[in-house]
């Protein structure tokens, strides 16, 4: 684990985790091109980490100052992010984590993942996070298939997984609720059984040489048909 003191200096030659030696529990970590501020402390026995802005919008001082605040709620017996966890709706949680990704997304791909998040799943935009389970996840999928297509509820299922899946790692929720749903298959039937008036126009339409007629089999043509004009069924 490396310490020190959390400065611009230090911020900008970051890589992996910075944990200061100023104020216990303050941290800062770079993931891609972006540093997030944290905090990290225990409550009811379990240790919690939790960001708690970016660095641009936060300096090293300004999240200093937030992060001694938030450990003082800490230090009285309450959980700081407790209330707001269990209150965060959808769509913030999708503005966070759409920001947090962008830096790392080609922009078609960024964009893709902006359009299932904020267009195709606004069904959930009036839940808060813990309201979501399966059950609705795999009702809005079957809406979407029906209306847009299988291409387009696999779609949306990996773009809410990826998403679901960031929000257990920042603590938001337990589990991911996309987790047990179905992928649709997008590659329909392409064998169908030729009628039997189909097979009767097939049968009229084979002409007089060696490979329409009961000619015997060679090797390389195996004897599906021996005289043409055998009866019907």
């Amino acid at each position: 684990m490396t310490v020190g003191k959390i400065t611009i200096s230090s911020i900008n030659k970051l890589q992996g985790w910075l944990w200061d030696i100023a104020v216990t529990g303050f941290g800062a970590r770079r993931q891609t091109n972006l540093v997030h501020y944290y905090i990290r402390y225990r409550h009811n026995g379990t240790q919690i980490v939790r960001s708690i802005g970016r660095h641009g919008a936060l300096t090293p001082d300004t999240a200093r100052a937030k992060a001694k605040q938030l450990l003082g709620v800490v230090a009285g017996g309450t959980d700081p992010f407790a209330q707001a966890l269990s209150g965060e709706g959808f769509p913030a949680a999708v503005d966070r984590y759409l920001e947090r990704r962008r830096p790392s997304l080609k922009p078609r791909s960024f964009h893709a993942n902006e359009r299932y998040l904020r267009g195709h799943a606004s069904p959930l935009h009036g839940l808060r996070l813990a309201q979501i389970d399966r059950r609705k996840i795999a009702a809005l999928l079957g809406e979407i298939e029906t209306s847009s297509g299988p291409v387009a509820r696999n779609r949306l299922r990996s773009a809410l997984s990826a998403f679901f899946s960031w929000c257990v790692a920042e603590g938001l929720l337990e589990m991911n609720p996309v987790t047990g749903t179905a992928k649709a298959s997008e590659n329909g039937s392409r064998e169908r059984v030729l009628t039997h008036d189909e097979l009767r126009k097939l049968w009229r339409s084979l002409g007089d040489d060696p490979f329409s007629n009961g000619a015997p089999a060679s090797p390389h043509r195996p004897a599906t048909c021996r005289d043409r004009r055998a009866p019907m069924v």
